[in-house]
C-alpha cells in the first residue's frame, strides 16, 4: 500500500492540475494544494491558540494528508462540482469517498499504520479542527482562483463569488478566519508561501513528472510519517509531531531563495554558510515581516535548522528517499538522464540503518515496478 500511494503521488498527484476545466495562468498540482492547505491550517491553528483554544495540530496535518489520498483514486473532483453534488446528495458523495479510502486500506501494509489512518479519518470529535481544515481548503482555493481571475475575470466570476461567500461563513465560526481575512500582512505571507509551487526540483534536468518544492514537501511529510511509525513500532521513541514539523517546514526558505542544487552549494568553501545568512535576511524581508514575532519564533527553527538535534536523521532519510523515489519514477517512464542519479542515491540509501529503511528497500521500491491504479474498479469495494 505505502509504495503504491507514493508512486501515485508522484504520477497522478503531480499530473492532476487544479482548476483543470478553467483557463489559467498558473498550474497548481493536487500535491501543491495539499501542502498549501496544511500550511494554512497550521497558521489558523496558531491564531486559534492565541485566542485561547486548544488545537490538536497533529490531527490537522494527518487528516489533510490522509484525506488527499482519496483523490489519487477518484481523480480530482473540483470544488465547484463538489458543491453542487453535496447540495443534491451529500450521502452518495460520502459513499464514493469511503469506497476510495476502503480501497487504499485494503492494500497490503503494516496493520498499525492502517489502523492509525482509519482512526484519523473516522474521528469526528475534533469539531474546531475540522472547521479549520475546511477553512484552510477554502483559503487555498481562493488564493488559486484569485490569481487566475485577474486575467480570466468572466470565467472565475461565479466560483470566486461562491468561495468568498464561504470564507465569510467560516469567519462567523472561527475567530482565526475573521482575523486572517482582515489582516493584509497575513494574506501577503500566505501569498509568498505559494511561491514554493513555482520553485521546481531537479531544475537542471528534463523531467517527465515535474515536481515543485511544495509537492516534494508533501511527499517528505508522508514518508516521515511512515518512517516514524515503523521505527516506533520497533522500539524507537521518535516524537511524531516534532518530526512532521521538520518535514513540512524545512524547505520553505527555497520559496524565497530558489532551489539551489547541492553541488553548487558545495562548490566553493564558505558558500553554504553565506547562503544561510542570505536565507535569514531574505526570509525576514519576505516572510517574517508579515507574521507575529511569536509565530516566527515557533516555526523559524524548523525552516532554517530542521536537521539539528538528536533525531534529525529520520527526516533527512525521508528527504533522500523522496529524491530516490522521484528519480525512480523518471527512470520507470523512460528518462535516461535519471538512471545514474537513481543509482547514486540508491547506493547512499543502502548505507542507512533502521527497520523503516529495510521496509522501504524490501517493499516500497518493488511497488514502483508493479501495475498502477489505472484499472481500479471501485464497485468491487
Amino acid at each position: 500500500m505505502i509504495g503504491m500511494i507514493v508512486k501515485n503521488m508522484l504520477t497522478r498527484g503531480l499530473s492532476m492540475k487544479r482548476w483543470n476545466n478553467y483557463p489559467r495562468i498558473e498550474d497548481m498540482s493536487l500535491l501543491d494544494n495539499v501542502w498549501y492547505t496544511m500550511h494554512i491550517a497550521q497558521f489558523l491553528a496558531y491564531l486559534e491558540e492565541q485566542n485561547g483554544h486548544k488545537i490538536n495540530r497533529e490531527f490537522l496535518m494527518k487528516r489533510i494528508m490522509f484525506s488527499s489520498l482519496k483523490s489519487l483514486v477518484l481523480s480530482d473532483i473540483n470544488s465547484g462540482t463538489k458543491t453542487y453534488i453535496l447540495k443534491n446528495n451529500p450521502e452518495i458523495f460520502s459513499q464514493l469517498e469511503n469506497k476510495a479510502l476502503n480501497y487504499i486500506l485494503s492494500l497490503d501494509a503494516p496493520e498499525y499504520i492502517k489502523e492509525d489512518m482509519k482512526g484519523i479519518m473516522s474521528n469526528t470529535s475534533f469539531d474546531r479542527e475540522l472547521l479549520i481544515i475546511e477553512s484552510a481548503k477554502r483559503i487555498a482555493g481562493w488564493k488559486e482562483s484569485e490569481v487566475n481571475a485577474k486575467i480570466f475575470s468572466d470565467m472565475y466570476e461565479i466560483p470566486l463569488r461562491e468561495i468568498q461567500k464561504s470564507l465569510q461563513e467560516s469567519a462567523q465560526k472561527l475567530e482565526s478566519m475573521k482575523e486572517l481575512l482582515k489582516n493584509d500582512n497575513y494574506l501577503k505571507y500566505l501569498s509568498h508561501i505559494r511561491r514554493l509551487s513555482h520553485c521546481m526540483r531537479w531544475n537542471q534536468q528534463s523531467r517527465i513528472f515535474p515536481i515543485s518544492v511544495m509537492s516534494h514537501l508533501v511527499l517528505i511529510t508522508f514518508l516521515t510519517y511512515i518512517l516514524v511509525m515503523i521505527e516506533n513500532n520497533n522500539g524507537k521513541n521518535y516524537n511524531m509531531w516534532e518530526m512532521l514539523l521538520r518535514a513540512m517546514y524545512h524547505d520553505i526558505p527555497e520559496a524565497i531563495t530558489g532551489d539551489i542544487i547541492t553541488p553548487t552549494k558545495k562548490a566553493v568553501p564558505g558558500f553554504i554558510e553565506l547562503l544561510e545568512k542570505v536565507e535569514i535576511d531574505m526570509m525576514n524581508d519576505y516572510l517574517f515581516h508579515y507574521i507575529p514575532e511569536s509565530y516566527k519564533n515557533e516555526v523559524f527553527p524548523y525552516m532554517l535548522h530542521p536537521f539539528d538535534g538528536n533525531d534529525w536523521k529520520i527526516v533527512k532519510y525521508a528527504d533522500i528517499i523522496s529524491a530516490l523515489l522521484e528519480a525512480k519514477v523518471e527512470v520507470n517512464h523512460g528518462s535516461e538522464n535519471f538512471k545514474e542519479i537513481y543509482r547514486t542515491i540508491k547506493k547512499k540509501v543502502n548505507t542507512f540503518e533502521g527497520a523503516s529503511i529495510d521496509y522501504i528497500l524490501k517493499h516500497m521500491l518493488d511497488s514502483f515496478d508493479q501495475q498502477s491504479w489505472e484499472d481500479i474498479y471501485l464497485e468491487k469495494f
